[in-house]
């Protein structure tokens, strides 16, 4: 599964709107309201195309609400139409005002594409390599859905479990919790037992939160990591990682745990959808689409620079859609397209944009001011001072800034060098 392009008419409040995408990241940048999370919904209704006839709970339709609304009128339809080299030929739905009712014939190229692999999940000894396809909201640590009798997991599913809810805002931490509090718990009853036993789903988890670790903690590579239940903690699960680090995984802060839960999710689809493959057999070969809203949720700044480095490197050939505020992710972000959303309109920024200062990506690419606005105000004073060689204003705005931002503040800096320069030109 890929998407190459999208086309959107009417679609909250995108009037009419067409990008093309890479096959890698592309990371969308805007001011709230500006349809960061609305583009990633787009894209969700194009990509619930695969799903078709054969699973038509999974789709992600278009609601009635989402229809454009124009000076206190809906517009007649909603239209979201894609592209895909995989697939032979375009795909669409379309939502009309006066139906309320999406159509269906329009998404058959995506659906015909997903069915291939739907059919294959009935062979016992298929294993053709399935798409990866999830939705990760900005709900996607509190709004749990798990409580559902709907979205339990069923091991009768087998490889279809990968797709649980997975292009719903609700996540499914209840699930994999679950999961994993069974599959550690059965693993050492095995070990008990002396009876050998390889789980490869669980050792793919592992391994996917091992990596994750050792990137962001700095850990060596021989670290020990222990994942298990306590029954002294009402069976919380723990993961342990260092002497100072034996904690339950509510415990640990809200960035940790999303960070943590993010790439769980991630391996444990991908383990779920193509089961025979250990994890570094998933990294080489495993493709899909993942949209991901405000991937800086929660995270330090520290942790912020490498999130997408490290999801890169888990699922190099998976096409994400991605959404930040952050200029921190922005500046370290180094392969893939970025995209501005401003004034309901996308564009592509064409200019080099990694290992840019975080002050020139607030100001040239986020559209936001790198300082104080009025602290700002007083520099742009200062300079306009030196310009005129009004010494009585620019020395004491000077003094004030410099025991405001200090002597090695690169704006207090320039200005002595500017006035000393000037100076010296005076005096020859």
């Amino acid at each position: 599964m890929r998407i190459d392009s999208i086309k959107v008419q009417n679609f909250k409040n995108f009037d009419n709107l067409e990008v093309s995408f890479d096959p890698g990241v592309n990371l969308f940048v805007g001011s709230n309201g500006s349809g960061k999370t609305s583009i990633l919904e787009a894209i969700n209704v194009a990509a619930g195309g695969f799903f078709g006839s054969q699973e038509p709970k999974l789709q992600r339709v278009i609601d009635y609400d989402e229809i454009r609304i124009v000076n206190g009128q809906r517009a007649p339809y909603t239209t979201i139409k894609a592209s895909s080299q995989l697939i032979q030929n375009d795909w669409s739905r379309t939502i009309r005002r006066d139906t309320k009712a999406n159509d269906t014939k329009g998404i058959k190229a995506a659906s015909d594409y997903g069915k291939t692999f739907f059919e294959a999940f009935e062979l016992p000894d298929d294993r053709t390599v399935t798409p990866l396809v999830a939705y990760y909201s900005t709900q996607r640590l509190f709004k749990d859905s798990s409580s559902s009798s709907k979205q339990k997991y069923d091991a009768a599913n087998a490889r279809r479990n990968g797709y649980l809810n997975c292009l719903k805002e609700n996540a499914i931490k209840g699930v994999l919790d679950e999961w994993l509090a069974n599959a550690v718990t059965r693993r050492a009853t095995f070990q008990i037992k002396d009876i050998e036993n390889i789980d490869l789903i669980l050792e793919n988890v592992e391994a996917a939160i091992r990596f994750t670790l050792i990137e962001f903690l700095n850990l060596p590579s021989d670290f020990s990591l222990k994942i298990y239940q306590d029954p002294d903690f009402n069976n919380e699960l723990f993961v342990n990682y260092d002497e100072e680090h034996n904690l339950p995984i509510s415990y640990y802060s809200d960035g940790f745990r999303n960070l943590l839960y993010l790439i769980f999710d991630l391996i444990w689809r991908a383990s779920q959808l193509n089961p025979w493959l250990n994890f570094e057999e998933l990294k080489a070969i495993i493709f899909g689409v993942v949209t991901i809203d405000e991937i800086d949720l929660h995270l330090h700044s520290k942790w912020q620079a490498k999130t997408i480095s490290v999801i890169q490197q888990v699922f190099p050939g998976v096409q994400f859609f991605i959404t930040t505020h952050s200029p921190t992710v922005v500046a370290n972000f180094e392969k893939g397209s970025l995209y501005v959303i401003n004034a309901n309109q996308i564009e592509r920024h064409a200019d080099n944009f990694f290992g840019k200062q975080i002050n020139n990506v607030l100001r040239n690419i986020l559209g936001a001011p790198d300082r104080h606005v009025p602290t700002q105000q007083k520099i742009d004073g200062l300079f306009r001072a030196i310009d005129d060689n009004l010494s009585n204003l620019y020395l004491p705005l000077l003094t004030e800034l410099t025991e405001l931002l200090g002597v090695e503040d690169p704006d207090v800096i320039k200005a002595r060098t500017l006035i000393e320069w000037k100076e010296d030109i005076a005096n020859v």
